[in-house]
């Protein structure tokens, strides 16, 4: 009686018996209680613990994952209606397969798509015309070998000459002999020798410098080092038939004025440098001496493949 008392007299007290009540009226899991009979006051009623919320929001399936439900569900419909189907796991198996078949096409199509993206576009290369015969006729390639005279061998005096036409063929090759004693024969780079200029096949200077001035009549000179050549055969040459490798600007070097004496922005590079570089030919190799007919075709090869810049230069 004392306990019925203290419950009536204290609000706190009710209000938490109705809360109790009330929770255990709206838990669906808790047992069933008698609704008619109310709860006296000595009986406790049984706290039930309410499902925690997750506050953590699911994640969202992949496309991937997508796909691989709807196949499965699809699998699981069809082998519900139709007996005669195969097993789920065979279709599983199946669908999965088609599935990474089905992906590995589109990857590679998007592939595809992104080099042909990129792929630069191809433009049509006009190639340069042909030369004619005519204008064939009109080039012809020299170069010439020398010996030394005088103290020392310093004194150049020309030793054969050899001229090609534009088709790398040898239009005239002489040894000539030398009137003054000669003191260096330069064998290691002219290959020339005492027997050569003493051999019968042996021309004057005279009979070597008429020939080369009647093939270079009305023609377009090319060479390398020129200058030289010039200078042993006593020859001159029209400066608007010249083409000399040595003297062509984009074969040259750019160097420092300041570092050298006349002032020069570029310097001439070796046939042999240009050759490689600019051919891939290989000539005037280390212990061989150097032939006048293979230097007179390698020149002739590097004005043949700049030709076109070239002569619009001029």
């Amino acid at each position: 009686m004392c306990q019925l008392q203290l419950l009536t007299a204290c609000p706190t007290i009710k209000a938490n018996a109705r809360l109790r009540r009330s929770r255990q009226w709206k838990d669906q899991s808790s047992e069933n209680l008698n609704t008619n009979n109310a709860p006296t006051a000595n009986a406790t009623p049984s706290k039930t613990a309410t499902p925690k919320k997750n506050s953590r929001r699911k994640r969202r399936p992949t496309k991937k994952e997508q796909k691989q439900q709807q196949l499965e569900s699809d699998c699981c419909d069809s082998s519900s209606t139709d007996s005669t189907l195969p097993s789920s796991d065979e279709s599983l198996s199946s669908n999965s397969k088609q599935l990474k078949k089905t992906n590995s096409t589109q990857r590679s199509q998007r592939s595809k798509n992104s080099k042909k993206a990129t792929r630069p576009k191809i433009v049509n290369i006009i190639s340069a015309p042909a030369v004619s015969a005519e204008e064939k006729a009109n080039y012809i390639a020299l170069d010439c070998e020398m010996v030394g005279i005088g103290p020392g061998g310093y004194q150049s005096r020309l030793a054969r000459v050899s001229l090609v036409n534009w088709d790398g063929e040898t239009v005239y090759d002489a040894l000539v002999q030398v009137v003054e004693k000669v003191t260096d024969y330069r064998t290691f780079v002219s290959g020339i020798t005492e027997e050569d200029l003493l051999s019968d096949e042996a021309v004057t200077f005279d009979e070597a410098q008429s020939a080369v001035t009647i093939l270079l009549q009305d023609k377009i000179l090319v060479g390398h080092g020129l200058k030289n050549d010039f200078h042993v055969l006593g020859l001159t040459h029209p400066w608007y038939a010249i083409r000399d490798t040595a003297k062509y600007e984009p074969f040259m070097k750019a160097v420092d004025p300041s570092s050298n004496p006349t002032g020069a922005t570029h310097i001439p590079k070796k046939l042999k440098v240009l050759a490689k570089d600019k051919l891939g030919m290989l000539i005037q190799e280390e212990g061989k001496p150097h032939s006048p007919e293979e230097d007179a075709m390698a020149a002739l090869e590097l004005y043949k493949k700049h030709r076109g810049k070239w002569e619009k230069a001029m």
